[in-house]
């Protein structure tokens, strides 16, 4: 990976990078190359128990490892991510202080 380390896929203090489906891991580094600026995960793989207690959905794809959160504090940043994820084929959820992108197998945009 050009963009990411290992260190900032967690689960809690659990380094998860193992985890994360390297498919989803390479479009994720091409969606940082063309958002242009830093991207800071806020959740990666979660395993049943964790996801639970995190209020993940049942069949999240954050249990796949094929999901991530990120941080994103500004609209400017949003809309970067969003677009370019769209563009790559990926799926996002759009929410107050993050972005929820996913490679599932059907496209979706949504706001939570």
């Amino acid at each position: 990976m050009k963009y990411f380390v290992p260190k900032e896929f967690k689960m809690g203090k659990e380094v998860v990078f193992d985890k994360m489906d390297t498919t989803f891991l390479k479009l994720l580094d091409e969606l940082r190359e063309l958002v242009g600026e830093p991207l800071i995960v806020n959740s990666s793989y979660r395993n049943k128990l964790y996801n639970k207690a995190v209020g993940g959905s049942e069949n999240s794809l954050h249990l796949k490892g094929k999901a991530v959160d990120l941080r994103c504090n500004n609209g400017t940043l949003r809309a970067k991510i969003v677009k370019h994820a769209l563009n790559l084929g990926l799926s996002c959820g759009v929410y107050n202080t993050w972005v929820h992108v996913d490679n599932r197998e059907f496209q979706i945009l949504y706001v939570g």
